[in-house]
């Protein structure tokens, strides 16, 4: 029983958390569509992701910037209906082993990777991002072949970050 009870009371906790930080005052329950989830400044790891995920179809922008989230939060995310913008930047429970499942998320048009255990080389290796139109990621290696690669598989007009400056191919 009072495992029963601490896991009502944790999921109240986060519904207040996600509504104070979410949902505007005027709404009393969680609106099937997003524009903006920031997750930033309250914990959240894959077990909230997973809660707001049974509620929610998609969403515009997500922040996860320095959360918990691990792998398994970005396998449940792919579940949405399409997510536009997902900012991980220092999230660092993630890893190449999330490339694809960050590769099915429906709909992304920025995707925030700075300061993530996320490498060009496992996003080269995973496929291509049909929509994507911005991608920035931390990358401080020698080989600057593999960020070529990655330029040339990313869509035309799509902006790849480097360390926080854009990358532009030569010639």
């Amino acid at each position: 029983m009072r495992r029963k009870k601490a896991e009502k009371l944790k999921e109240e906790q986060f519904w207040n958390d996600f509504f104070f930080f979410n949902v505007p005052a005027h709404l009393n329950e969680v609106p099937l569509h997003l524009q903006r989830v920031n997750f930033r400044y309250y914990h959240a790891d894959d077990e909230g992701i997973e809660r707001m995920i049974s509620a929610v179809l998609s969403i515009y922008q997500l922040d996860l910037d320095g959360t918990d989230i691990t792998n398994e939060g970005i396998r449940l995310l792919s579940k949405l209906d399409y997510l536009t913008e997902l900012r991980l930047k220092e999230c660092l429970g993630i890893d190449d082993g999330c490339v694809p499942d960050l590769y099915q998320i429906k709909g992304l048009e920025l995707l925030h990777l700075g300061g993530t255990s996320i490498s060009p080389n496992a996003l080269v290796a995973a496929g291509v991002f049909k929509d994507l139109k911005q991608l920035f990621i931390s990358y401080y290696a020698e080989d600057q072949k593999i960020l070529e690669d990655l330029a040339i598989l990313l869509p035309e007009k799509c902006k790849l970050i480097v360390n926080h400056k854009l990358y532009e191919l030569d010639g």
